[in-house]
């Protein structure tokens, strides 16, 4: 149960001694300035009467929460003087089991503390699945190698594709660079066959040795051109082909490191682990957990059989709330915890008493505030009900 401050929400200040409002700061805050009425506008005055009411609401709020709490504080103080009824025979029976289960408690705790353990959630699991840990651990490592290497023929097909690629962007080059030169070589002889027939170098009755030679040369130069260009298109089928095994090998490869991947981050996932490393060190946690909880297996037993041997004495002798005593077992044993524990409950019913005197105060002025507006203000009277009727304020 949350404990309420005499103000509803404190504003926390630290101290040597706590958290709390000085009483200077405190003076402050209890002034309440006077509101001249006489200057609200339109919007004003609206929110003035909606403040006025939003006042007593939570007001009400506070003085209704506060008297669950002073009921509940009341119950526990009543519940310590049935304890100070008791004869002492119970007396005594309660003590010995409060300080029984304080002492097997320290030595659960002790025992707890001294090595480093798995969280309460992680450990349930792995007891939960402790036949398959081993396997899982194995199959796990197992999964992460096969992962590497998967990852490396990947990386090593994705090099042989950025090869095959340039492979046959050279092709290309080379038969877009192959056409050029025969265009340029062929007009070249052409048009120096043009030339040797304009100047008279060949004729049509004479000795053509030189068109016989410049058309040799022409044959030749369109052969050779002809063979650079069916190599260039034979390398790139060749080259696409690769690629084409290639892309469609790395689709198969990558569909099993997918799959390997997803069977991975759902192990992680499962067991609650970064790794396999992770998931090595959690397992022998788990087992050093498991050693550790076999020792005290006898502790716990007795502490369960203690908790309930005490709920069924408190509980018999009329306690309202037997279960809470178990967070404040020093005190059933310890006369001095005790008056501690009275004395804190004693001072929170003031501090609940003085809260609720306050709030009952604060919604006195609120409804004596819009009483006299109300009263100064006749015409306003409708848009004040209004208003009232809105918040559940309408029996001012």
């Amino acid at each position: 149960r949350n404990k309420m401050g005499l103000f509803g929400k404190k504003k926390k200040k630290k101290s040597s001694e706590g958290y709390g409002i000085s009483d200077m700061d405190m003076q402050e805050i209890l002034k309440d300035d006077e509101v001249n009425n006489s200057m609200f506008d339109e919007v004003s005055r609206i929110q003035f009467v909606n403040s006025q009411c939003e006042q007593i609401v939570e007001s009400n709020n506070y003085i209704e929460e506060a008297k669950r709490e002073y009921a509940s504080v009341t119950e526990h103080l009543n519940d310590i003087q049935l304890l100070d009824e008791l004869e002492d025979e119970p007396r005594k029976l309660i003590a010995e089991t409060a300080e029984d289960m304080s002492s097997l408690n320290r030595e659960r705790v002790v025992s707890r503390n001294k090595k480093r353990r798995l969280s309460a959630t992680k450990y349930a699991y792995y007891s939960a699945h402790e036949d398959e840990l081993e396997d899982a651990l194995r199959r796990l490592q197992n999964d992460e190698q096969y992962c590497q290497m998967v990852r490396k023929d990947l990386s090593m097909l994705e090099g042989e594709k950025l090869g095959l690629r340039e492979d046959i962007e050279n092709c290309v080059n080379r038969r877009h660079n192959v056409k050029n030169i025969s265009i340029i070589g062929v007009a070249a002889i052409i048009a120096i066959l043009i030339y040797m027939g304009v100047s008279g170098k060949i004729v049509p009755s004479g000795d053509n040795y030189l068109l016989t030679v410049m058309l040799f040369i022409m044959t030749v130069f369109i052969v050779f051109m002809f063979v650079l260009n069916r190599n260039a298109v034979y390398t790139m089928k060749l080259s696409e082909k690769k690629l084409n095994r290639a892309i469609m090998l790395q689709n198969k490869v990558k569909i099993k490191y997918i799959n390997t991947v997803n069977t991975i981050e759902y192990q992680y996932a499962k067991y609650g682990v970064k790794n396999s490393y992770d998931f090595a060190n959690a397992y022998e946690m788990y087992l050093d957990d498991k050693k550790e909880r076999e020792r005290y297996a006898r502790t716990t037993g007795m502490l369960g059989r203690a908790t309930d041997q005490l709920t069924v004495i408190l509980a018999g002798i009329g306690m309202h709330d037997a279960e809470i005593w178990q967070n404040q077992l020093e005190a059933l044993y310890n006369p001095k915890e005790m008056v501690e524990v009275r004395h804190n409950l004693n001072v929170r019913r003031q501090k609940l008493r003085e809260q609720i005197e306050f709030n009952i105060k604060k919604i006195d002025e609120a409804k004596k505030n819009i009483a006299e507006f109300a009263k100064d203000n006749p015409q306003y009277a409708n848009d004040i009900l209004e208003i009232a009727n809105r918040y559940g304020c309408a029996d001012l």
